[in-house]
């Protein structure tokens, strides 16, 4: 009666093991761009989430509401939407990551809706380009106050 050895040899397991790290060194460059994609996704999101807040509360309390850094002219600061009589501040928004940058038209200090929902300051659209790596969104406030993103 022969024995027969159970198990897998050592080749074989150098030759699924190395198989394994080469698929994982192909996949490691995509899922980190994924990742970058997605959070600019995400942060994009949440800018236009604030963006629209502002301009839902502007409408529902009838009055004038702005959005603006908290501290400083950045936008990829911590956001405040606040009351413009008395700069009662309404909500925060959380700051961006860090490598993003967030550039508006024209150095636009503030945004500021109207009880109409329209955008009572400035006076012409407002085009806000995000960037994160190859990333590239932007989003878009038309007089209107209509707010609209797009990007790759």
């Amino acid at each position: 009666m022969t024995r027969r050895a159970k198990g897998f040899s050592l080749i074989e397991l150098l030759v699924t093991v190395s198989l394994v790290g080469i698929l994982a060194a192909i996949a490691v460059p995509n899922f980190s761009s994924m990742m970058q994609k997605s959070r600019a996704d995400s942060e994009v999101s949440d800018l236009q989430r604030a963006l629209n807040f502002a301009r839902l509360e502007a409408i529902n309390r009838g009055v004038n509401m702005k959005i603006l850094p908290t501290t400083g002219s950045a936008w990829t600061t911590e956001l405040s939407v606040v009351l413009s009589s008395n700069s009662e501040i309404i909500r925060v928004v959380a700051p961006l990551s860090s490598g993003a940058t967030l550039t508006t038209t024209n150095n636009v200090a503030a945004l500021e809706f109207n009880n109409l929902g329209g955008l009572a300051s400035p006076a012409s659209a407002v085009v806000m380009t995000y960037t994160l790596g190859s990333n590239v969104r932007t989003v878009t406030i038309g007089l209107n106050g209509r707010i609209v993103s797009s990007g790759t």
